[in-house]
């Protein structure tokens, strides 16, 4: 899941206090900042009075809002958002038992079936394409044998395997669409190898 901007810019900035407090903590470690300075500034501001409680003060409420803002990155960051697996399924049914849905992938299993078993078709290539109402498509690109009347064979594929679908599957057909991409000839391909 990609953050949202608002979400990016909020782990930015608090990446970027982060790093300043952890280089701080690292300076005074290394003695850059000397552990004197570092000590009495801490002291007064844990036990001061007077304007060192309103920096104490404003500290809480930084924290706070560093706090705040941790979690909702947590909560919202963190969680990668559940993908509805139905992006490419035609729904079924659905009732109060729950839902059923049909895979395209199910559907151009079906669509190649249907194909073999045309004797005019050599070879088919299938896609099949569900819409937002649940209907589907279908593109054949097929290589059929030299002889073939091909507009009588295109009408029967594309009657015949909506019906076909939309018997089997349940999901209805708006489209097929059938391309013949070449012929094959038996005796040409055998002279041609």
């Amino acid at each position: 899941m990609k953050p949202r901007l608002i979400d990016r810019l909020l782990l930015g900035f608090l990446l970027l206090v982060f790093i300043a407090v952890f280089t701080g903590i690292i300076l005074c470690l290394v003695g850059v900042v000397p552990y004197e300075n570092t000590s009495y500034t801490v002291d007064q501001i844990l036990t001061g009075d007077g304007i060192f409680l309103y920096i104490r003060i404003g500290i809480i409420a930084v924290c706070a809002i560093l706090g705040i803002i941790a979690i909702k990155l947590l909560f919202t960051s963190g969680k990668p958002k559940v993908k509805e697996e139905t992006n490419n399924a035609s729904l079924l049914m659905s009732d109060e038992n729950g839902s059923a849905y049909i895979s395209a992938a199910c559907i151009d299993s079906m669509a190649q079936k249907y194909i073999k078993g045309c004797n005019r078709i050599r070879e088919c290539s299938s896609k099949v394409t569900v819409a937002p109402d649940s209907s589907v498509a279908i593109s054949l690109k097929a290589i059929v044998l030299a002889d073939t009347n091909i507009p009588e064979l295109s009408e029967k594929v594309r009657k015949e395997l909506k019906e076909y679908i939309e018997t089997y599957a349940g999901v209805t057909v708006t489209q097929i669409a059938f391309m013949v991409v070449n012929t094959y000839s038996p005796n040409t391909a055998a002279r041609i190898s």
